[in-house]
């Protein structure tokens, strides 16, 4: 009994939730991934960010200033268009979160987080106590979530401080707990001395990504090997970082002097591109980025052939667990363009199809269902 307690114990430390079952049993850490399925949703736009909850899609379309809801067959259950400007107006999202009630919360690169019932109606527009300094982000990026009826989100600006100084990963708070009853906000969470943003040298400026489950936040920046674990309930605390060991992974090394414009011009940088985290669980979806060489080669600077990134910039998914470690590096068909959410390993999710890739122009869009099948 006390060498089970001790066990207990680790496994708690480990940042995963010791209050809530595991995931199916499984007898092996060896994944593949399976398309069961796909559903077309009678829609056409612009989608700069989707996320799918408890057995429905949403849909963000920049083109239209538009939310669509679809379910699991791909019927679309509401669809609403919001105006720019004056009452009712909508910002430009910067990531989403669904409640438990299919209320939907979106935040935006400005002071406002909109909030929307199931049917999409805009219920209000919250407002941080201060300007955010990000002009930009990461289409489909996953950093807001719930924790204990607080929102959790990346939203740099405290103070005036600006994501594009020297140093400012390493030197300030980087996520902000709001409150949606008073509309105020503390500061949460630095990045914690394992990363490489504390050496003295410059990189690129990475984007920010993270999860949460009970009190726990799995928390990357982009360009970077390490998820790092902190507790909540214990004001942000760093506990751990994993290093999920990816097999392909090109960075921009470090330099002396700030890192000009170079991912995108003369090699395109990896990228964590998502993380989920379902009970004792994380999940890690990442790109390979494109190697100067390859980059160079195949002339990927110019605007005519973006369409061939997914050629080269592959992507994975990699399962993390206490008890098994480290699963396979699980790769994503390139035809894929990105997953919406992964909710756990017992659930099938949806990843949106990459029509331009493959070279097919369709009047509707197309979803894979998906599913992370134990070998």
């Amino acid at each position: 009994m006390k060498n089970q307690t001790v066990l207990i114990l680790a496994f708690c430390f480990l940042g995963f939730s010791c209050n809530e079952k595991s995931d199916s049993t499984v007898n092996s850490n060896e994944w593949e991934l399976v398309i069961e399925d796909s559903i077309q949703v009678d829609y056409l736009g612009r989608i700069w960010h989707a996320n799918f909850r408890n057995g429905y899609g949403y849909l963000r379309d920049v083109s239209t200033n538009s939310l669509i809801k679809f379910d699991s067959t791909g019927a679309i259950i509401a669809q609403k268009t919001y105006p720019k400007d004056g009452p009712g107006a909508v910002d430009w999202f910067s990531s989403t979160v669904i409640s438990e009630q299919d209320e939907l919360y979106a935040s935006t690169y400005g002071k406002k987080i909109h909030r929307f019932d199931k049917n999409l109606n805009l219920l209000e527009s919250l407002e941080m106590p201060f300007i955010s300094e990000s002009r930009g982000g990461r289409r489909n990026a996953k950093n807001i979530n719930f924790w204990n009826d607080n929102l959790l989100l990346w939203y740099p600006g405290r103070d005036g401080i600006s994501p594009y100084i020297n140093y400012y990963f390493r030197d300030y708070s980087i996520l902000e707990l709001f409150d949606p009853k008073n509309q105020s906000s503390k500061a949460m969470v630095k990045v914690p001395e394992t990363s490489k943003l504390h050496s003295d040298l410059f990189f690129d400026i990475p984007r920010v990504e993270f999860s949460v489950f009970g009190d726990t936040l799995y928390f990357a920046l982009s360009n970077e090997e390490l998820i790092h674990i902190h507790s909540l309930a214990d004001s942000g605390k760093w506990i751990r970082s994993i290093n999920f060991e990816p097999s392909l992974f090109h960075l921009i090394p470090g330099q002396k002097e700030p890192v000009g414009y170079v991912s995108g011009n003369t090699m395109y940088e990896a990228h964590i591109e998502g993380i989920y985290a379902s009970k004792n669980i994380l999940i890690i979806n990442y790109s390979s980025g494109i190697a100067e060489d390859n980059f160079i080669a195949h002339k990927l600077n110019m605007p005519e052939n973006y369409f061939r990134y997914p050629e080269f910039n592959k992507s994975f998914l990699r399962l993390y667990s206490p008890e098994m470690g480290l699963s396979n590096e699980i790769q994503i068909p390139s035809k894929i363009d990105f997953i919406l959410n992964i909710e756990s390993t017992d659930q099938a999710f949806y990843a949106l199809r990459n029509d331009d890739f493959i070279g097919e122009e369709q009047e509707y869009l197309t979803f894979y269902k998906l599913r992370l099948v134990s070998k």
